[in-house]
């Protein structure tokens, strides 16, 4: 197994220095391939985001790997985002309670606001918000 360093977050949370991006991709085989590459290869941090459209594909993924025994929960840091139309109070619960579902997990290690501005809702699907005209 590959080693890598980590960077020291507040609260004694170590972050591996060196993850799998999954942006842009949706495919499930060649995103399943590429994780579980990337798991056995060493990799412990797993990134991606509810705009991205894989979370489910990583959280399957990870899920086999949680249940065969593989790896732990805590082995593995995950992290995702919030996406631009959920960049308001009333809103990141609902969207964090997504990614959790999306990813199977209980807990992510690091979510961050994927860009810091707001889109104005206009339906259902985030990826349709407009920017609020003003």
């Amino acid at each position: 197994m590959a080693t890598q360093g980590f960077v020291d977050m507040l609260g004694d949370i170590k972050m591996p220095s060196v993850g799998l991006g999954t942006w842009q991709v949706t495919d499930e085989k060649e995103l399943e391939l590429a994780l579980n590459t990337a798991l056995e290869a060493g990799y412990r941090h797993i990134d991606t985001a509810f705009i991205y459209q894989n979370e489910a594909i990583v959280g399957r993924v990870l899920n086999k790997w949680f249940s065969s025994g593989k790896l732990k929960r805590e082995d593995v840091f995950v992290t995702t985002k919030l996406p631009m139309s959920g960049v308001h109070e009333d809103r990141v619960e609902n969207y964090m309670k997504k990614s959790l579902d999306n990813l199977q997990l209980d807990y992510v290690d690091l979510y961050l606001i994927h860009f810091p501005i707001c889109f104005k809702m206009t339906g259902g699907d985030p990826r349709s918000s407009e920017p609020e005209k003003n």
